[in-house]
């Protein structure tokens, strides 16, 4: 489609959620960068797009631009790394590492953001130290949100899902060092941003849950099993909506073991049969045997 078209569906979104162009395009481009694409004076890379759609709280399922074969393929190769850290598929991300590492050495520091993002995620899983694996997730989140001092929330600043899922991972760093309020306050953070800023989309379908897993864990880690059933049934609900079949058996389980430590174990062997019924229909056989064994030793309760 016409650069006009991108510009003009950008501007008129911005204008309907009350953004303004420092709020969207802030750490993304300038916002006199953003301007010009706004009036059609200037084309976006596929990156910079991306992201201006996603601080909208959008996908950009809709345009195409043109981009240079360099761009492409650099886009496609963060792609992969998506790919591999959601599939868990550590070697081949350590491959795309070093490729996206050396295709990113002359663009600018916008484009190395998942890159850092991806060697925290892999030192994290190679047991790296957890000051080097935060200090990579803060290098990463501070491309875009240079303010940002790892703990504080910053409820007026839009994001982008990179950097919703940085922040998380951050947050998780937390709690691995017995720090649950600060992930607690990141975490409450992000959930309330996804409910409150962005629409309904594949993107939010997919993170949303993940967030939502980790507060109920961080909740249970301080002991506070009512408020972990209740984010549970928030995440299981949105899970069904939704239809993300990846965290609902782990909300399910979840659920059943906050209420198993509030001794009320019925309710809590019908969730756990849930759960581990699910992981057998997705042939997760090896968390299934792990979730019953749990159940078994820890809460008294056969399946």
């Amino acid at each position: 489609m016409a650069t006009y078209i991108i510009g003009d569906f950008i501007r008129e979104t911005r204008i309907r959620k009350g953004y303004t162009q420092e709020e969207v395009s802030y750490g993304i481009c300038t916002p006199a960068s953003l301007s010009r694409i706004e009036n059609g004076m200037q084309a976006p890379g596929r990156y910079i797009l991306d992201k201006l759609m996603e601080r909208l709280g959008m996908e950009n399922s809709v345009f195409n631009v043109f981009v240079s074969k360099e761009e492409m393929e650099l886009y496609e190769r963060v792609q992969e790394m998506v790919r591999n850290m959601a599939d868990g598929n550590f070697e081949e991300l350590e491959r795309q590492i070093q490729k996206v590492e050396d295709m990113t050495r002359k663009t600018s520091q916008l484009e190395r953001q998942y890159l850092y993002f991806a060697k925290a995620e892999l030192l994290r899983h190679k047991k790296g130290k957890s000051e080097e694996v935060t200090e990579l997730l803060l290098k990463a989140v501070h491309i875009t949100l240079p303010q940002f001092d790892g703990k504080t929330p910053l409820y007026d600043n839009l994001l982008t899902f990179d950097e919703i899922m940085i922040i998380n991972a951050i947050a998780v760093q937390y709690a691995e060092n017995h720090k649950e309020e600060d992930s607690l306050k990141l975490g409450y953070w992000l959930k309330q941003y996804m409910e409150q800023r962005i629409l309904d989309s594949r993107q939010k379908a997919a993170k949303y849950p993940v967030i939502v897993y980790d507060i109920s864990n961080w909740l249970a880690l301080g002991q506070q099993y009512e408020q972990a059933y209740k984010v549970c049934n928030e995440g299981v609900a949105f899970c069904v909506k939704y239809g993300n079949l990846v965290m609902l058996p782990l909300l399910i389980y979840n659920k059943a073991c906050s209420l198993a430590e509030l001794n009320r174990k019925d309710e809590a062997k019908k969730y756990f049969t849930q759960s581990v019924t699910l992981f057998e229909i997705m042939k997760l056989d090896e968390k299934a045997c792990r979730a019953a064994d749990w159940c078994k030793s820890h809460y008294g309760i056969e399946l």
